[in-house]
């Protein structure tokens, strides 16, 4: 009986790290996707070189 105790308490304990560990790397997710995001007048000016390149070649 106390076996089953043991395994309660370290699956409980594992889902908490898991948790943890899964909201650090949503947090560091979201953060790449800020810095990797880009702003409108970027987009605009890439897409008035690429119209220049299809224009010119």
């Amino acid at each position: 009986m106390i076996i089953l105790y043991v395994i309660v308490a370290i699956s409980i304990l594992l889902n908490i790290v898991l948790a943890i560990k899964v909201y650090q790397l949503q947090q560091e997710l979201n953060k790449i996707k800020r810095a990797t995001m880009l702003t409108k007048e970027e987009v605009e000016k890439l897409n008035e070189r690429l119209r220049k390149l299809k224009l010119g070649g």
